[in-house]
């Protein structure tokens, strides 16, 4: 009797996991697409500053939505940067741009950590139907 329970909650967790690969080689494509997007619409006006946002929203996007590591962390990382970013492409702080590109870096690197799970569960979902 527990061994067939046993045997049926090894297939549940192996069907999960295989839908979770799934939505990993969907998220590996469209998160690098998000992240070019987002980096020409919230860059600070320069190549050096556009090159930037969109190496580390990539990383961050794959850190927090496909590896799943710790969301805080790679907030502090995006807080960082923007505030280099900032610095360096403005020789000082523009407040103005910086709450722009903090705001929108920030809301979507938390968006796509926040929402990862219901990804999966909703693909769970849609499949056992």
């Amino acid at each position: 009797m527990q061994s067939q329970d046993q045997n049926k909650m090894f297939d549940v967790l192996a069907q999960q996991r295989q839908h979770q690969l799934l939505v990993d080689r969907v998220l590996k494509v469209v998160l690098p697409i998000m992240a070019f997007l987002l980096s020409v619409i919230c860059a600070n006006l320069n190549w050096q500053s556009t090159l930037g946002t969109f190496a580390i929203l990539t990383l961050a996007f794959y850190a927090v939505g496909i590896k799943r590591l710790t969301l805080w962390h790679w907030l502090t990382i995006v807080v960082l940067y923007v505030f280099a970013d900032n610095y360096f492409s403005f020789n000082g702080i523009d407040p103005i741009r910086l709450r722009f590109q903090l705001a929108t870096m920030l809301v979507f690197v938390g968006i796509v950590g926040i929402g990862r799970p219901y990804i999966d569960h909703w693909l769970m979902k849609s499949k056992n139907k």
